[in-house]
């Protein structure tokens, strides 16, 4: 007779497993089911004939929670934006968390525009959006000024909303740095994150808006 009852392990097992369907934070709810198929494993062991099979499906899944437990710890570290990132949430996407602003900054790139180069040109569709961090551009039609985008600005939105041509041109007045998205990864992406595609798009009316006012302005004076 053994001092010591296999079945010990099983009803502490089972205890973690209640705890486990009682919490709500799913990290959580994982290290509790991975503790509870850890300390089943000597119950299935410790058998007059051990259980194999039982055995091994318990280590399968103690493997996807102890996995799945790892992501979610990753994904909740604090996240260190670099100095131009800061300057993009700041500008652009200052109601997401850090980790949904580094995820669309991901699909983008971050580029340096010379002086004289041009974003958009006249009579052709648009490829990239391009968010200004620092610098200026010019936007020009017929060789009339229209106004100028400088940090937060966004080249390319009015396009982007209406779909036609090009009819300026826009040309960097001064060298720039700006993140740089193409288009139609910029919109799969967008649909596929709601959240970041509101954001955005309060984003793209206001700048729409502040272009017009500028434009009805300028054609005022």
């Amino acid at each position: 007779m053994t001092l010591f009852n296999p079945n010990y392990f099983l009803h502490a097992a089972n205890v973690l497993l209640l705890v486990a369907y009682s919490v709500r934070d799913i990290l959580w709810l994982r290290l509790f089911a991975l503790a509870a198929a850890l300390i089943t494993l000597p119950y299935f062991a410790l058998q007059p004939a051990p259980l194999w099979v039982a055995l091994g499906w318990t280590i399968v899944f103690a493997a996807i929670n102890g996995f799945q437990s790892w992501r979610l710890f990753m994904e909740r570290r604090p996240v260190q934006l670099t100095p131009e990132e800061e300057d993009a949430r700041r500008l652009l996407f200052r109601d997401l968390p850090p980790r949904k602003v580094l995820r669309v900054l991901s699909i983008g790139s971050w580029t340096t525009v010379e002086k004289g180069e041009r974003l958009i040109e006249h009579g052709r569709g648009i490829e990239f959006i391009s968010l200004i961090v620092q610098g200026r551009v010019q936007v020009t039609k017929d060789k009339n000024v229209l106004g100028e985008l400088g940090a937060g600005g966004l080249v390319g939105s009015a396009l982007l909303l209406s779909g036609v041509m090009a009819d300026v041109d826009a040309v960097a007045v001064e060298t720039l740095r700006a993140m740089r998205w193409e288009v139609e990864t910029l919109l799969k992406f967008l649909d596929a994150n709601p959240e970041t595609r509101i954001i955005m798009q309060a984003h793209l009316a206001r700048d729409l808006a502040a272009k017009l006012a500028s434009y009805a302005d300028r054609r005022v004076a």
